[in-house]
């Protein structure tokens, strides 16, 4: 699993890539990663979409959408292990573990690329459909030292399974709770 702090260093670096870009044509050649909806579904999505300004947040990679400055949806990647995303030049031909393209109105490509087929990439139209089950992030507001206190208050749970617990606290991995 990809850990929150590797999280926020991708979305520090596509934040200047993506946001304010309007997505294009979208190609999908792993079905997989779409959390369920077909190919020609999940482009249709985000064909014409853009992503909205200030808003790429991290764990999981989520990069909320507008379509004429109304909310359009939540683009969500999960790069566990092995996934990347790049944003690269159009002309560039699509290596072998290219799982989506999706073409930027500035001539460039976000590219999703993934060698062993760990990470997914979905579409959602609402954000609470994606983040439900989740606890906080350590990098969100709501994760303060009393709200930590009370929350380990309320369980009798060994500490390390705890923190690996999503739906606890978002983000971590076995190499921070360790």
């Amino acid at each position: 699993m990809t850990e929150l702090p590797e999280v926020e260093t991708v979305a520090r670096a596509l934040r200047p890539a993506l946001v304010g870009r309007r997505l294009g044509a979208c190609e999908v050649r792993w079905k997989r990663t779409l959390g369920g909806l077909a190919p020609r579904a999940f482009a249709a999505a985000l064909e014409g979409v853009r992503v909205r300004a200030r808003e790429l947040q991290h764990d999981p990679l989520r990069a909320p959408l507008d379509r004429a400055r109304v909310p359009a949806g939540v683009l969500c990647v999960h790069l566990r292990m092995t996934g990347r995303l790049q944003v690269d030049s159009a002309a560039e031909p699509p290596g072998p573990w290219e799982r989506v393209r999706i073409a930027l109105d500035d001539g460039r490509v976000l590219r999703f690329v993934d060698p062993r087929k760990f990470g997914r990439m979905r579409f959602v139209r609402e954000r609470e459909e994606l983040l439900s089950d989740l606890g906080p992030e350590p990098l969100g507001p709501q994760f303060t030292p009393a709200w930590l206190a009370a929350a380990l208050r309320a369980r009798r749970r060994l500490l390390k399974p705890l923190l690996l617990d999503q739906t606890f606290l978002a983000g971590l991995g076995n190499i921070y709770v360790d």
